[in-house]
């Protein structure tokens, strides 16, 4: 998402001088790669979709893309497939049953399981508000046909390593080791993160695993797109400046990939807000900008030389050779002790040349594999002499280790304990296991039961030899039941909060009125409550109890002015559990769907006032949504709350409780003043509001309040009650 500020203007000035041709990369100029054409193949229409914010090619129908735009809230959550030159063919409206966040950076597709996948990430955070609150929304890819389709997405919530907040907008999907990759956008040196893609992930936070520093200490500035090949062999990232590539070397993992110096992409030239990059296949790409006009789409094809004949990779038995390098031809590979078939051999060539693989009659003995140039002008022979162990394998060692079918953070063949702990409610959980080597074994005894104290599941590894053991251990504790408050309504509808890391249940009510009660509370499932006197007892779903105290304190109103009051934190009368700050006021933050700020009392702002008949509220530096409520009740639908001052009819003769609501899915806001106003008195004898002036006594008859003066009873509102 766009936001200009003058210190990230900066920074793209100081990019522009210093990142040009011959970008310095970690003390070393950067290889210049010119294999690349650009050519610009279409139209991004700003009536299809503006400001484009992330594109991936489709796998389930090749020849087209997917996009989505910047601003992704309520009817506006979808991506759309276009043709290359921006023909719009299909929109898919986005449904995310866990999280409206509204920022999404950048899309991906792959294959996981042997299907096909759209990866969401809403992942931008300008302000850095989020924290734990980053979401890759996920769906089994359509079919692009025409019109319109509707789909649920399922969604990952994960967080840094540093548990802080990040600005994002490059997502990434590498389909050979099924994960995630993820680069922060920073005026300074960008990171990149990874996280496995599981389809069994629950609603915690999965943590990142942060790979390097891009440019490991200089500075690779404000990352704004990328991705990597179906074929994994080539991971791109970019910024407005240019685009760096990434090739990887054989088997080896993309994170050691990325450790490496990359080389600058000649053919890119710089693109205003150019947010967007989406690999077809490993020879082509296509990049486009995030702007609200017509916006140019490029396509950027690999110019191959027919006469290069050279291997990208080579295969045994479905397992990469880890050895492989393209200048390398011949390579020793010992079999398992045991092999009686011959391996399966393939290899992939560059420059859309072909490839013979010749296997020997028996083993010990040697594989070749020719690789000719697309001319057939040039060929070059890969050797690979084939022998089987003498004596079996002393290798006992995992290879992975996964709960439930999600990998064990932090695993590593040579670390045989770990602990894991569970929710109270959670079902026992699953240990799996992949061994090192293929003819070892191993034996997953699975906990019966997890208790608070810890219970041990255990992976016996036997090697090939039938004699080397190693022993994982997973260790389980059932972490203690939720009892968790998210909402308490007190009988004058203010909706009382708690301090966090306080057990202290916050409410205020107008001076002079009865001390309200309890109206209605939500609490966890699983949870019950209890209540007595000012002592509110939580019983969890395992017996034990959590209390807290009803702590609920009268407010005097703010005597009536006509003045402007400008807000300096003192006000006795202004009720805000998020505080007061010189920069927003009185504060209010955004709203959520987990009650985590609405019981720490931080989306509203109570104010309570004098009668008046209107009040004139001013937000703090820009625009905020709200609603308005008197004494609980709303006052028309939401409102967007200018810094200039929105104009809110009150009509109250008697002082009243005003409630000024965040309906923000995103940023917090704050109240600057307020201006209050009376009109003239009426001959009805009370006039609209003149509880200052004339003695009145406030009657209740079946529930509605009434005003009596002289014994003659009036509404609310100031007209006689007939």
């Amino acid at each position: 998402m766009k936001r200009v500020l003058l210190s990230v203007v900066a920074g793209l000035v100081s990019a522009t001088m210093a990142w040009g041709a011959g970008i310095n990369y970690n003390g070393t100029t950067l290889q210049e790669n010119t294999d690349f054409t650009r050519t610009e193949c279409g139209t991004m229409k700003k009536k299809t979709m503006k400001e484009i914010s992330g594109l991936a090619a489709s796998r389930q129908t090749p020849g087209y893309l997917w996009a989505h735009g910047d601003e992704n809230v309520d009817s506006k959550r979808k991506i759309i497939a276009i043709q290359p030159d921006g023909t719009l063919a299909m929109t898919v409206n986005i449904t995310t049953p866990n999280t409206t966040r509204d920022d999404w950076e950048d899309i991906a597709t792959g294959v996981y399981g042997g299907k096909n996948y759209v990866f969401i990430g809403a992942i931008g955070d300008n302000d850095l508000e989020f924290n734990d609150q980053y979401y890759i929304y996920y769906f089994e890819e359509p079919a692009i046909t025409s019109g319109t389709q509707s789909i649920t997405a399922n969604t990952i919530c994960f967080g840094y390593p540093d548990n802080k907040a990040h600005n994002t907008e490059t997502l990434m999907y590498d389909n050979v080791e099924k994960m995630f990759y993820i680069a922060d956008k920073v005026d300074g040196v960008c990171h990149l993160y990874k996280l496995p893609f599981s389809t069994t992930y629950g609603t915690g936070v999965q943590r990142l695993t942060e790979v390097c520093a891009l440019g490991n200490g200089s500075k690779f500035v404000l990352a704004n797109g990328g991705d990597i090949t179906p074929d994994g062999h080539w991971m791109a990232i970019k910024n407005e400046e240019y685009i760096l590539l990434w090739e990887r070397q054989g088997a080896e993992s993309l994170s050691a990939t990325a450790q490496r110096n990359p080389v600058q992409v000649m053919a890119y030239q710089k693109e205003e807000q150019g947010e967007s990059l989406a690999w077809k296949d490993a020879s082509t790409f296509y990049t486009t900008s995030d702007s609200k006009k017509d916006t140019p789409i490029y396509r950027y094809v690999r110019t191959t030389d027919p006469s290069v004949a050279e291997l990208t990779g080579i295969t045994i038995n479905g397992e990469a050779l880890a050895s492989f390098t393209v200048e390398k031809t011949t390579y020793d590979v010992v079999l398992p002790y045991g092999t009686t078939a011959m391996p399966t051999i393939t290899a992939t060539a560059a420059n859309e040349g072909t490839v013979q693989v010749n296997l020997p009659l028996s083993i010990p003995g040697a594989a070749t594999i020719v690789c000719t140039s697309k001319n057939g002008q040039n060929s070059i022979t890969y050797t690979i002499n084939l022998t089987i162990s003498a004596t079996p394998s002393t290798d006992a060692t995992l290879k992975s280790l996964s709960v439930n079918g999600n990998a064990i953070e932090g695993f590593k063949a040579d670390s045989f304990a770990y602990a894991v702990t569970i929710a109270y409610t959670a079902a026992l959980p699953v240990v799996t296991a992949e061994t090192n080597d293929a003819f070892a074994t191993a034996e997953v005894t699975n906990v019966t039961e997890v208790t608070k104290v810890g219970n041990n599941a255990t992976v016996v590894v036997t090697a090939q030899d039938g004699e080397t053991q190693m022993t994982y251990t997973v260790t389980f504790k059932r972490a203690d039941a939720i009892k968790k408050i998210n909402e308490v309504i007190l009988s004058n509808r203010y909706s009382a909060y708690i301090n966090e890391g306080e057990t202290v249940i916050r409410g205020w009510y107008m001076a002079g009125e009865d001390m309200p009660t309890i109206s209605s509370y939500k609490v966890n499932e699983g949870t019950t409550w209890s209540q007595n006197g000012n002592v509110i007892t939580l019983t969890g779903a395992d017996g034990e109890t959590a209390e807290y105290t009803l702590d609920i304190q009268p407010v005097t109103p703010v005597d009536y002015t006509a003045d402007e009051i400008i807000f300096d934190g003192t006000e006795t009368w202004v009720k805000s559990a998020y505080g007061w700050a010189s920069d927003k006021k009185w504060k209010f933050s955004k709203t959520d769907s987990d009650y985590s700020r609405e019981i720490a009392g931080k989306t509203h702002v109570e104010l309570f006032l004098p009668a008046c008949d209107t009040v004139v509220l001013k937000s703090m530096s820009k625009e905020r949504a709200v609603r308005i409520y008197i004494n609980g009740q709303a006052v028309g639908s939401q409102m967007t709350l200018a810094v200039s001052g929105n104009a809110v009819a009150v009509n109250q003769n008697a002082p009243f409780m005003l409630t000024i609501a965040s309906a923000q899915s995103s940023g917090d806001g704050g109240i600057a003043a307020i201006r209050m106003a009376r009109q003239e008195s009426s001959a009805t004898g009370v006039g609209k509001v003149q509880s200052d002036q004339v003695q009145c006594t406030k009657v209740f008859e079946n529930g509605v309040l009434y005003l009596m003066y002289n014994g003659t009873k009036y509404n609310i509102q100031g007209h006689r009650v007939q």
